[in-house]
């Protein structure tokens, strides 16, 4: 038996752009993945990784605890855990290699306030079915007919009669003497559905079909793979209207095709006219017809968006972003036909695609090669994980409670969900590898750089990976490891906005590594004892960079700020550079990449406001009676700055 578990898979980006055109990159969605359920691997019963397995799905409340669940085949799983109940109705029966289970949806038929499931077969039961939701746990669900025939293979569920959008609309994939299109009305009572017919024998019936708004009149149409049905002022009692605008072929034939389930109505270029999104069943390529108008003439031009991928089966539209605008999901029937469809070992692929003026830009949810998995037709070895394609009826539902929608697949390999966790960052996501330096005998090689080594029994002041062990302060950001001040250019002192250390120190040896640019100023602040006045309770070792020509003074970098200047200008312009600072007593001692820049014996400022060589000083307190303990800070001066590598060894 299959053991349900997660895996976190992370979209890969369909673009990249430079960091200078971040805004301009394109976005993507994370999401993780979850199998719910999958065959047993066990060729000697003739059951196989890749199935049987039940192809399609259906998101509804099966118990009325107002959490969506998952209804597969004869399965259905609860949620939050997805507790698998087997065999709840009949139907949906193995047949060899398949599920006789080729559509299904989901309303409140009977309307006792229970979601049911409608699922159509090809095989043993051939047909649509309705199967009545019995509100107890554990209960057969008895299985009601709505429309016994062959050649069926599935319905689209939506507003035709324009009244609750529980009407049904029957996808018929083979012609027969006398056959026409029909649908069924919704009615309120026993045996809850009504037949119509839409056309004359033949007109419209192919695999594939849809339901939308073609003409913009307020009233859903019918579409197929070979024109569509215009709804009357009355639906249910006038004649519909067809109209021959557009044969769809699947891409590189020259034979009327079939499209996958449901065919879709969206306005894709943003003209006001709603467009058609279909794609082939079992040939290559998706499309969209654009809808156009001149002269009061409608027609349809055909735009491909993939041409080399094969079997849209299934595919839905929804907001998956929450911009408003819906996005479209599809991908590969996996081993259609028991693999012997066009391109059945061809890679399996789920796909989503963000619309905007008529540019469909594909990302990927699941990409996997087949044809080495099928090298040899030896079954024993063990299975591969997550190999994924969309079946024949994909679900899109909020399954977390997250407020994103997410998308349930069902497939021979399995029952699938793609949680939707949002975008991912801009920025390069935290870190959540251990630490270089947890690592025994790790050596710092950028220490042949000139930076060096840390000292013996320091410890990380700033893991690289969050804020732990420091006061929240807002516009720090941590980016791929790195301590930086985002969006300040202001140039003003915030001292409510300084990043400080949770934790006092006295005696100590710290390092880090600190960057700047032109203009930049900053500080390293030590042995602040009131951080809610960080100018007069600290003292403030100066990051920032040196202009050309100009004197250092008691404000350069590598000086003690207001109290000693630099020695030199140690400061490595554009590069990484590192500071050591020590204090022990009344002695600050600071080294700027391997020179000592500065030190002070704060004994000997024993006046307020003035240094020992007469000089002034903006300390309105003796250095001498400062605390010799307090908290560690960096400064925010309303200017860009990065640090990284910040340790710290007491003394």
């Amino acid at each position: 038996m299959w053991k349900r578990g997660l895996v976190l898979i992370f979209i890969l980006a369909a673009a990249w752009s430079l960091p200078s055109a971040v805004d301009d990159a394109v976005k993507d969605l994370q999401f993780s993945l979850v199998k719910i359920d999958g065959p047993a691997h066990d060729p000697a019963r003739h059951t196989y990784w890749f199935g049987p397995f039940a192809e399609c799905s259906s998101v509804l409340d099966i118990n009325g605890d107002g959490k969506p669940d998952i209804a597969a085949g004869r399965n259905y799983y609860l949620a939050p855990n997805w507790t698998k109940h087997a065999d709840f109705r009949d139907g949906a029966a193995t047949n060899g290699p398949d599920v006789d289970d080729n559509y299904e949806g989901t309303m409140d038929v009977n309307n006792d306030g229970r979601p049911d499931i409608l699922s159509s077969g090809w095989m043993l039961k051939q047909g649509i079915y309705w199967y009545e939701n019995p509100g107890k746990s554990g209960a057969k669900w008895t299985s009601h007919t709505m429309h016994a025939a062959d050649g069926l293979e599935g319905m689209v569920i939506g507003n035709l009669a324009g009244r609750d959008g529980k009407d049904v609309l029957v996808n018929y994939f083979a012609k027969r003497p006398g056959r026409g299109l029909i649908w069924f009305e919704h009615i309120n009572q026993a045996p809850w559905f009504r037949e119509h017919k839409l056309g004359p024998e033949g007109i419209g019936v192919s695999h594939g079909s849809g339901i939308g708004d073609i003409n913009g009149d307020g009233r859903n149409d019918v579409i197929t793979t070979s024109g569509w049905f215009e709804a009357p002022p009355r639906p249910t009692e006038e004649p519909w209207i067809w109209h021959a605008d557009y044969q769809f072929t699947s891409y590189g034939s020259d034979r009327p095709g079939g499209a996958g389930l449901p065919i879709l109505v969206t306005d894709a270029n943003g003209d006001g006219l709603n467009d058609i999104i279909l794609g082939s069943d079992h040939g290559y390529g998706l499309a969209w017809y654009e809808q156009k108008m001149q002269g009061g003439k409608r027609s349809f031009e055909l735009h491909w968006i993939e041409t080399e991928f094969p079997t849209f089966h299934t595919m839905a539209l929804a907001d998956l972003d929450g911009d408003g605008k819906p996005e479209l999901i599809t991908g590969k029937q996996l081993l259609a036909h028991n693999g012997g469809d066009v391109g059945g070992l061809e890679p399996s692929f789920v796909f989503y695609y963000t619309i905007d003026k008529g540019k469909f830009q594909r990302h990927i949810l699941s990409y996997t090669h087949l044809e080495p998995l099928f090298a040899k037709a030896d079954y024993s070895g063990p299975p591969p994980q997550n190999v994924i394609g969309v079946g024949m009826r994909l679900s899109v539902a909020d399954l977390d409670g997250n407020g994103k929608q997410d998308i349930v697949v069902a497939c021979r390999t399995g029952l699938y969900a793609f949680l939707n966790k949002g975008f991912t960052q801009r920025t390069r996501m935290r870190n959540p590898m251990p630490g270089r330096e947890s690592y025994p005998g790790n050596v710092n090689w950028e220490a042949k750089r000139g930076q060096p080594q840390p000292p013996a029994g320091s410890v990380e002041l700033f893991n690289g990976r969050d804020f732990s062990g420091w006061k929240p302060a807002t516009n720090w950001a941590i980016e791929d490891g790195i301590l930086t001040l985002k969006n300040r250019t202001d140039r003003q002192e915030h001292n409510d906005n300084y990043l400080w250390t949770q934790r006092p120190y006295g005696d100590f040896v710290l390092d880090l590594d600190f960057k700047v640019e032109p203009g930049v100023n900053s500080g390293v602040f030590i042995r602040t004892s009131d951080i809610n006045d960080p100018v007069q309770t600290g003292l403030e070792i100066q990051v920032g960079s040196v202009a050309p020509g100009r004197p250092l003074g008691r404000g350069s970098v590598g000086g003690i700020y207001d109290i000693v200047a630099p020695r030199v200008n140690a400061l490595l312009p554009g590069a990484w550079n590192h500071y050591t600072i020590t204090c022990k007593g009344p002695n600050i001692t600071v080294v700027l990449n391997g020179q000592q820049v500065s030190e002070a014996n704060l004994d000997l400022w024993t006046e307020p406001l003035k240094n020992p060589d007469g000089s002034p000083n903006k300390f309105t307190h003796a250095m001498k009676n400062f605390a010799r303990s307090g908290y560690i800070g960096l400064q925010d001066h309303g200017t860009p700055v990065w640090y990284r590598n910040i340790r710290i060894r007491t003394q």
